[in-house]
């Protein structure tokens, strides 16, 4: 962690006695104003988890209803994930020289109006205004913003956390951000519905709303700790770095196995358990805001309370998943498959700060936001493989993603038990690869 020269304001307490008449760094350094960071962090946050789980639940039903075909819906999200996965790693990198704050702004705003087009389009096609591949294309385009800029906010906010935490409270702070956004996945489909009263499109206005009015207060509101960097040589953390790549692995996989149900559920509830296309976003958004709940409580009872180490969360999500998905396949009724959906939604509760933060402690300080991003891309490149491999399973058998899923959660669990890396992956032992940096930093204080 790179610590700014003394004449432009520092956070060691051995400038501050030095040179007292410098108060400018008391707020940025100071426990209150970390506190409001990160709560401007985690509003953020809330608000992509409304968004996600508002798009699942609300477009497959106005899909059908526009004349987009349930494959052609997926290959919307494909896109956009594939954006996602090429570009968080960038811009995860170029938050390490250029600071985090304009990054986190940039997903914001990326994230709004990505929500707005994409509304305007879905609105264009209801009206009947347009259909057809004209509709198709400008879906596909409109949602693709939301990968490629509005990808540039999770990774630097997560390394702007990273940055303010010692190793011991990093899987605890890295957890804060992820119980955001699923506090936000929960609430999405009912406030999408509240929303829906007032027209079908009304609700990807209306979370674009929030996302800009937070963008506006995190521009004025975040304190951000150094200015933009310019390195001789720059971090090089890459897909092939022997210190992240198991933690990628472990990523890539769990986020196949917890995308392709989350794709392919509102088409199980319309076929397989024969609800209506009227009750369809309803009981989908009942399902998926069970799921964000126990991911909620997974984040902050399991992991903020009980400080489980990145190596056990990463053993036992697997067996979640494993449960979870074999009640949807093995009882396809509607008590079943939502508990099912709940017991997945633990587990990804569990995995997702759980390999974040494992990748986050076995690199250094000026590696956060590319280990972050790197990180962020495995789990985000579930939602691209999940659509090709998800519904090919599902036009065979509708079953047989979940059967599949079932099995990858059985795979998943033998590699993070036989994983040295993943073993190894604990605050105790990852804090010696820069021993002063966390122990020493008061930026690096527990965040409470």
């Amino acid at each position: 962690m790179e610590i700014p020269a003394p004449p432009k304001g520092s956070d060691s307490p051995a400038v501050e006695q030095q040179q007292p008449q410098e108060p400018a760094a008391a707020p940025v350094s100071s426990p209150q104003s970390r506190r409001m960071a990160i709560a401007l962090l985690l509003a953020g946050a809330l608000c992509a988890g409304m968004g996600q789980t508002i798009v699942f639940s609300v477009l497959p039903p106005i899909a059908r209803q526009i004349g987009v075909s349930d494959f052609q819906v997926v290959l919307i999200f494909m896109v956009s994930a594939i954006g996602w996965v090429f570009c968080v790693p960038r811009w995860g990198r170029l938050s390490d020289d250029g600071g985090r704050k304009p990054y986190i702004i940039l997903g914001l705003v990326g994230f709004a109006v990505s929500m707005i087009l994409f509304g305007a389009s879905i609105r264009l096609g209801l009206l009947g205004i347009l259909s057809g591949l004209p509709l198709y294309i400008l879906l596909v385009l409109t949602r693709s913003l939301y990968g490629i800029f509005g990808s540039a906010g999770p990774p630097a906010a997560q390394a702007y956390i990273a940055d303010r935490t010692n190793a011991a409270d990093r899987t605890a702070g890295i957890a804060n951000f992820s119980a955001a956004f699923g506090l936000g996945a929960m609430i999405g489909p009912g406030f999408g519905a509240v929303a829906a009263v007032l027209g079908r499109a009304v609700p990807f206005f209306a979370i674009a709303g929030l996302a800009a009015i937070m963008s506006v207060i995190v521009y004025i509101y975040l304190p951000e700790k150094s200015s933009p960097k310019e390195r001789v040589q720059k971090p090089k953390v890459k897909l092939s770095d022997k210190r992240i790549r198991p933690f990628l692995i472990f990523g890539l996989a769990f986020g196949v196995a917890n995308a392709i149900p989350v794709q392919t559920i509102a088409f199980y509830f319309m076929d397989v358990l024969e609800v209506s296309t009227q009750m369809a976003p309803q009981l989908v958004g009942i399902g998926l805001m069970v799921g964000a709940m126990a991911a909620l409580f997974a984040q902050l009872v399991i992991v903020q309370r009980f400080g489980v180490e990145p190596r056990l969360l990463m053993r036992i999500a697997p067996l979640l998943i494993v449960f979870g998905h074999g009640l949807i396949w093995t009882m396809p009724h509607l008590g079943p498959v939502i508990f099912g959906m709940m017991l997945a939604g633990f587990g990804a509760g569990l995995a997702i700060p759980g390999f974040n933060a494992a990748a986050s402690l076995a690199v250094t300080s000026d590696e956060q936001g590319a280990a972050i991003g790197l990180a962020g891309a495995a789990g985000a490149s579930g939602f691209s493989i999940a659509p090709i491999v998800g519904f090919a399973l599902y036009g065979i058998a509708q079953a047989l993603p979940y059967i599949c899923t079932t099995i990858l959660g059985l795979v998943l669990w033998v590699f993070a038990l036989t994983s040295k890396a993943v073993g190894e992956a604990s605050p105790s032992r990852m804090a010696a690869i820069e021993p002063t940096e966390a122990i020493g930093d008061p930026a690096s204080t527990p965040l409470k």
